[in-house]
């Protein structure tokens, strides 16, 4: 019996040393989990995978990029939102997941606001709005001010939440009535535009830029606050319409309640990598504009801005994706 209990007992103690041991160790101990909520090849996945890869050599732990795609980036945020809040389970989360989806959808599967951790900023990727290279405009002002002239007759393309949020943004601000024509994809879309079917479209930049090296489109302005350094020569929209700031945003956060030491590492990390020469130029060689947070809480701090600008516009023009 005595020698029963004496096992016992160092049973429990020898758990009790491994699960200290286990907790002592510094973070990262195993491999991070970053959940993409796009599909691979893209954009999104190559800033990802670029961004992973390095912050893997910086922590001494593998970061596994998991594509989520799907609903809007809900799938990829939800997963992330249940997480253990441990530092494993990571979510690239761009403006739609975080200060759209909430004003965007009547039910949520995650709260944007309250089931994430701000950890960085990591790339701003304005939009573009693009003229076909017959319209007779080379300018945000001259394209108002045709409008302007015969109310409600041009046209221009749109194939997602965050530029549809634009234009209605930019129709706010410039006194305009733009007819907004969906489109299903992005393709469909810079078809059309091409061929002169609409005039105007607003495009990702990264699908836009070689058209306009080309000179088979034209950019008028970008949604960003600020021009980007890849082609400074391009002006933004709030240029013209100060204030107007809806560019497209890639972050990193954690699940609410992963720790602050945690969050203090992986911060630095991304700063570390994001200020990498050959980081930065491949990054900017396919048009993401690397950019990191100061803090956690600067990038807090931007997303409630960004909130408040798009939650006005989305409420204003009574859009929904229920």
């Amino acid at each position: 019996m005595r020698i029963h209990v004496t096992r016992s007992i160092w049973a429990a103690a020898f758990v009790l040393l491994f699960v200290s041991v286990a907790a002592a160790q510094p973070y990262p101990s195993r491999p991070i989990t970053l959940i993409v909520p796009f599909a691979a090849g893209g954009p999104a996945d190559f800033l990802g995978r670029l961004i992973g890869q390095r912050m893997s050599e910086d922590l001494g732990q593998q970061i596994v990029v998991d594509n989520r795609p799907g609903a809007n980036t809900i799938i990829g945020a939800q997963a992330v939102a249940k997480a253990k809040p441990d530092g494993y389970t990571l979510l690239m989360a761009i403006d739609g997941t975080l200060v759209m989806n909430p004003f965007l959808y009547s039910k949520l599967a995650y709260d944007a606001f309250k089931d994430f951790e701000p950890i960085s900023l990591i790339a701003l990727v304005p939009s573009a709005l693009v003229a076909n290279v017959n319209v007779a405009a080379n300018s945000i002002k001259e394209v108002v001010d045709l409008e302007k002239a015969k109310p409600g007759t041009f046209m221009i393309g749109n194939s997602t939440p965050t530029s549809q949020v634009a234009i209605e943004l930019l129709n706010m601000m410039a006194g305009t009535k733009m007819q907004i024509i969906p489109y299903k994809g992005g393709n469909t879309q810079i078809t059309a535009e091409l061929a002169g079917d609409i005039p105007l479209g607003m495009e990702s930049i990264n699908v836009s830029l070689p058209l306009w090296r080309d000179k088979k489109l034209k950019i008028l302005g970008l949604t960003g606050a600020q021009r980007v350094s890849f082609v400074p020569q391009i002006p933004t929209i709030a240029e013209t319409f100060p204030g107007f700031d809806l560019g497209i945003w890639q972050s990193i956060v954690a699940p609410a309640g992963t720790p602050r030491e945690i969050v203090t590492r992986l911060h630095a990390s991304i700063s570390k990598v994001l200020a990498m020469a050959d980081v930065r130029e491949k990054l900017l060689a396919a048009g993401i504009e690397p950019v990191s947070s100061k803090t956690p809480e600067e990038l807090a701090a931007f997303i409630r801005s960004q909130a408040d600008t798009r939650a006005k516009v989305i409420q204003a023009v009574g859009m929904k994706l229920d």
